[in-house]
């Protein structure tokens, strides 16, 4: 009975810790749907914990890939630099990494590049560059879609890990009652 409660006493224990041992992004630079004025000469994500050496990102413009000059994990940061200066438009950050438990980890970030059109960049132009109201909002939905489905996850796996406790306990209660007749 001591060691069936000992054993009951350790696995509550450890269910708190083995669901919340995942890494999550705690910033970006560029921030999820942050107006970039500036030439960015580097994109940096920083997590909560340490990221593997498999992690990577990638930055999508339009539906293509815009690469990278080179993209380094470092402990709990990766830093993607950038080869050449971002013409103005939204983009998506795409990054795919591996925290400290190995549970591969997925999200996007949004962005737009609005940068100051120089005067003799003006008359080399036809077309005036309009700055479009629409797009960052579609990108702040994408991201909400996201983080819908991270929750999800977790509230998944939070009821997966909640009934095996249960199952587990009613197997420990019949044993505990099958051995005192």
């Amino acid at each position: 009975m001591k060691k069936l409660l000992f054993l009951l006493m350790i696995l509550l224990v450890m269910v708190p810790s083995i669901a919340s041992a995942h890494t999550e992004l705690t910033s970006s630079n560029p921030a999820a749907n942050q107006v970039v004025i500036e030439d960015q000469k580097q994109i940096v994500l920083t997590y909560e914990g340490k990221i593997e050496s498999l992690s990577t990102m990638t930055l999508v413009k339009d539906g293509q890939e815009i690469p990278f000059a080179n993209v380094t994990p470092k402990e709990n940061q990766l830093i993607g630099i950038i080869s050449t200066p971002l013409e103005n438009g939204s983009y998506t950050i795409k990054w795919s990494i591996a925290g400290e438990d190995g549970h591969p980890i997925t999200g996007e970030i949004p962005f737009t590049v609005q940068k100051e059109v120089k005067e003799d960049q003006k008359a080399e132009t036809k077309q005036p560059v309009t700055p479009n109201k629409e797009e960052p909002k579609k990108a702040e939905v994408k991201q909400d879609k996201t983080d819908k489905v991270s929750m999800d996850n977790t509230s998944n796996m939070n009821t997966i890990i909640v009934v095996a406790v249960v199952v587990v306990l009613f197997i420990g209660l019949f044993l505990l009652f099958r051995r005192k007749r």
